[in-house]
């Protein structure tokens, strides 16, 4: 009897569990989730060298219920990271709206013309503030350039 007891005990806990917004079997607990957006961007050349350089930065908003953490870096498509090392900030669950944003600035230089569609940010990597982390695939890649 008792041991029915425990596995209803069980089920019951990891049916709770599931119910909370920042569990999942995927996500880890205590790890940041966040809206990634390109702020602003350009690209231009330099009349003296003929360099070309592409400046844009990366925002990112956390989401109501977040926790804060660590953005550690962007995925490009076709391999290739950005480093970013930006720290989000918790967003209360009572907010409307996500927080932040919480920005990264970026400034390539290239020797001649960039192709369209070189940087392109298909994902990141995030940390929470208890080292969790986990790797986040965008619903929609961002084309910087």
């Amino acid at each position: 009897m008792k041991r029915f007891g425990m596995i209803g005990l069980v089920l019951l806990s990891l049916g709770w569990l599931a119910g909370c917004g920042n569990f999942s079997f995927q996500n880890p607990i205590g790890v940041p989730t966040a809206v990634i957006s390109i702020g602003d961007r350009s690209l231009t050349q330099d009349q003296t060298t003929g360099n070309w350089k592409l400046a844009f930065s990366l925002e990112a908003r956390t989401l109501p219920g977040s926790p804060a953490g660590v953005i550690l870096e962007f995925d490009l498509d076709g391999g290739g990271t950005l480093e970013a090392g930006r720290r989000v900030e918790s967003c209360p669950a009572t907010n409307p709206e996500p927080c932040g944003p919480f920005v990264t600035n970026y400034e390539l230089e290239f020797v001649s013309y960039p192709p369209p569609g070189s940087y392109v940010v298909v994902g990141y990597r995030v940390m929470g503030e208890n080292g969790a982390w986990m790797n986040v695939r965008m619903p929609q890649p961002l084309k910087v350039h």
